[in-house]
């Protein structure tokens, strides 16, 4: 039976506990959580800089502060404070200063803070940055990336623009991006999600002394119409390394290629001509080689990515064949999209040299779990685990002096900061939620592996209280579909599935064929077939649940956020096996995605392999928004106002459909978010309806 809970915004047991039980967590203790990323060790491994996130109720916001610790453990330090996010910390070549991301003057900015004291001080600059700083080799610069309009002597907008359009590109400038007024577009790649209307900004590469002056000038290193990303110094400080695709019409492209300029005179040299993705690339020690992590485009957006090297003598000019260094490891370099809804996201490379230059450190995912695993750099295949990670995933990682740190968590912890010996124990070096955690009363992961119909190995994860399978008493089921598609489940921790638990739902979530971190070939086999096998390996695995016992299946729910929502809407038309839904940020018309969508084009193409005019009806038969009419089971949609990734029309067609065909149907709209939800009190009542909707609907059996 499911437990009585009070209204939405309370939802939890009524069972009393004593003071010293723990207790079911409710929805409102997501504003203690406190989670912890992008750990950086100090030059001389004694100190580690890190983020500390906190959710203020008051202020409906989201705040960060950086902390240090010492490396070996011990009492941390509070290095700021305030209403403010403070991001992307970066020590200084000497240890003894810090620079990172604020935006505690009202606009993101670069601001410096002396390790033995003192208030931080801002680097004033025109442009704002919109990635981590790089500092120079000698401390003396920092080199960034920024928004940048770089029009030349003759641009204009589109032929026939009226005379005012110069002016008014040049006025928006870089702080204006997705400000309200006349929008004259003329490029694909005119909005992202997460950074709103970009128009005829382009990502450009900057350097600015490191020094709080308010004289101080950035100076653009790049130019043209052409986005850069990921600048890296090379360790004489001669030069920077970055990854850009400067060619026409490069918003449609998928490849990416890797660059050299020279800071003295200009020289801009092409290193790596990507035939796939190529990102933070990185020099070796001795800068004869080049490392990125990236894919040879073989699967085309669905390639697994892996770490690759080039010799480069940029002195030269002659560079080598890249190399897959892990092409046999066959999993994802990065967390493979394994998810977490309380994680502050690391703004680091997946990869690092390491000091002797004959190894790489690189994060994989693995079957649900994630770590760091070493490769050699002249050899390939040769791929050996650095950190113990079985059923936990370690989300981000930084190394230096042989001093390893990271951020990891597991099913029942979010992710703090921990020290990972190479051989050892992993020693934690953050305490956020420490008194939290031993009050609460939370559920167990249980894997469960199982075939689908044409012997295709799957795997899922049950989450449940009250130490699993009871026939006498069979709890209602709540079907997870994850996001991606090719994002999974694993060993992260969820709120959102620790409150249906909690409320006395059986939680599956289950990894379908495209899926990450089961191989390149698992990955692939859902591009072209969305709501195909991966639907069956869906329904089979609610049928090894519940073969397995515990669950009534008469009382089963299941609900999605983006192609999770997308599955969550099909699989209700296609099937009378779900008594209700949630569908989350959903692609419904996959015609009308793919121009309403900023990744429509390149996403769309790839994944459903067909355009609206050369195969509408391909588009058609997949698209849940057709078979609206065979949806019965009632339909909680849920939708931020501003996604770019998934607009809110994609929720607003199935709604009205569903309201014409007189169906029980609820669509929940929040202003001012995108494909992700931000504030805390949108993200608190997600998880309160998300719960009153499948208790109400579920909870009571025929």
């Amino acid at each position: 039976m499911l437990r009585r809970h009070g209204p939405a915004s309370e939802v939890g047991p009524t069972k009393v506990m004593t003071n010293n039980a723990p207790r079911f967590p409710r929805v409102e203790d997501y504003y203690q959580f406190r989670p912890a990323g992008d750990a950086r060790v100090s030059p001389d491994g004694r100190r580690v800089v890190y983020v500390l996130q906190r959710h203020d109720a008051e202020a409906d916001a989201v705040y960060t502060d950086l902390w240090l610790v010492p490396s070996d453990g011990g009492p941390g330090t509070r290095l700021t404070r305030g209403a403010y996010r403070d991001t992307a910390p970066r020590w200084a070549p000497d240890g003894g200063r810090i620079a990172f991301l604020s935006d505690r003057d009202g606009t993101s900015g670069i601001w410096l803070l002396d390790i033995d004291g003192g208030e931080a001080s801002r680097i004033a600059t025109e442009v704002v940055p919109s990635g981590p700083v790089c500092w120079s080799p000698d401390g003396k610069e920092l080199a960034f990336t920024a928004p940048s309009f770089d029009p030349g002597e003759d641009w204009i907008p589109y032929r026939g623009a009226v005379p005012g359009d110069r002016d008014r590109a040049r006025e928006r400038g870089p702080r204006a991006a997705g400000t309200a007024g006349i929008r004259v577009i003329t490029r694909a790649g005119y909005r992202f999600e997460g950074k709103g209307y970009v128009g005829d900004l382009r990502d450009h590469i900057f350097t600015v002394p490191a020094t709080p002056d308010d004289a101080a000038t950035a100076v653009r290193v790049t130019d043209g119409p052409f986005d850069h990303g990921f600048p890296c110094w090379s360790p004489d400080g001669c030069r920077l390394l970055y990854t850009a695709l400067r060619e026409p019409r490069a918003d449609l492209a998928t490849t990416m290629d890797a660059w050299v300029q020279d800071l003295r005179t200009g020289a801009r040299q092409r290193v790596i001509r990507g035939m796939g993705s190529i990102t933070h690339p990185s020099w070796s020690p001795d800068g004869r080689r080049i490392a990125f992590v990236g894919h040879d485009g073989s699967a085309g957006l669905s390639t697994t990515t892996g770490v690759w090297v080039v010799r480069a003598d940029v002195c030269t000019g002659h560079f080598g064949t890249p190399i897959p260094l892990t092409r046999d490891f066959d999993r994802p370099v990065g967390v493979g999209g394994i998810a977490s809804d309380l994680r502050h996201a690391s703004t680091g490379a997946p990869m690092q040299w390491e000091p002797d230059g004959a190894h790489l450190l690189f994060l994989a995912a693995d079957r649900g779990s994630a770590g760091v695993y070493r490769v050699r750099a002249d050899e390939q295949g040769h791929v050996v685990a650095v950190t113990d990670h079985r059923e936990r995933v370690i989300s981000g990682f930084h190394a230096a002096v042989g001093v390893l740190v990271g951020q990891g968590g597991d099913p029942r912890t979010p992710e703090g900061i921990y020290r990972y010996p190479y051989d050892g124990t992993a020693i934690p070096l953050s305490a956020a939620n420490d008194d939290l955690l031993p009050s609460l009363r939370l559920a167990a992961l249980e894997p469960m592996g199982y075939r689908a119909g044409d012997g295709w190995e799957i795997e899922g994860y049950l989450l449940r209280h009250d130490g699993g399978a009871n026939d006498a008493h069979p709890t209602p089921t709540v079907v997870q579909v994850h996001g991606g598609p090719h994002a999974a489940y694993g060993y992260t921790f969820s709120l959102g599935c620790q409150l249906l638990a909690a409320a006395g739902f059986t939680v599956l979530m289950i990894n379908p064929r495209g899926s990450q971190t089961y191989g390149s070939e698992f990955a692939r086999a859902v591009v072209g077939d969305w709501g195909g096998a991966d639907m069956r390996d869906i329904l089979a695995g609610v049928d090894a649940m519940i073969t397995r016992g515990g669950t009534d299946p008469s009382r089963i729910g299941i609900g999605g956020w983006s192609y999770g929502g997308f599955m969550t809407a099909w699989m209700l038309g296609q099937t009378d096996r779900f008594r209700a839904g949630i569908v989350g940020a959903p692609v419904t018309d996959r015609i009308s995605f793919y121009g309403t969508s900023d990744v429509g084009v390149r996403f769309g193409e790839h994944h459903c392999e067909g355009t609206p005019w050369s195969d509408p009806d391909r588009l058609l038969e997949r698209s849940p928004l057709a078979f609206a009419d065979r949806i019965t089971a009632p339909v909680l949609l849920l939708h931020g106002e501003r996604d770019l990734r998934c607009p809110v029309t994609q929720s607003e067609s199935l709604f009205i459909a569903l309201q014409r065909l007189e169906r029980e149907a609820a669509l929940v709209v929040y202003p001012d978010e995108g494909h992700g939800l931000r504030r805390p009190s949108h993200v608190v009542d997600r998880y309160a309806r998300s719960t009153a909707w499948f208790a109400l609907h579920l909870g009571q059996g025929d």
